[in-house]
């Protein structure tokens, strides 16, 4: 990892409710990844009382990652999730 300092955040949402396999499986991948510093789960989600989802924050360094990178990432593991805030 790059010692530039730098930290960024963003937060993710599944769209669905995951299970705690899936769930374990998101935080060891995205902790896992060379620039992310940390990964947490941050509970259950209830948007409109139709989706129940599962978010994540995620603290990442942007000089060698940018949060498309990561929802990519989460889009490989089959997780559909969109960022919050954007």
């Amino acid at each position: 990892m790059n010692n530039s300092n730098q930290v960024s955040d963003m937060i993710f949402s599944s769209i669905r409710k995951l299970e705690h396999d899936e769930l374990l499986l998101i935080e060891e991948t995205l902790a896992a990844m060379e620039c992310v510093l940390s990964a947490h789960q941050g509970g259950e989600h209830h948007e409109h009382h139709e989706h129940h989802g599962h978010h994540y924050k995620v603290a990442y360094d942007p000089s060698c990652m940018d949060s498309h990178t990561i929802l990519e990432k989460l889009k490989g593991l089959g997780v559909e999730a969109r960022m919050i805030g954007l």
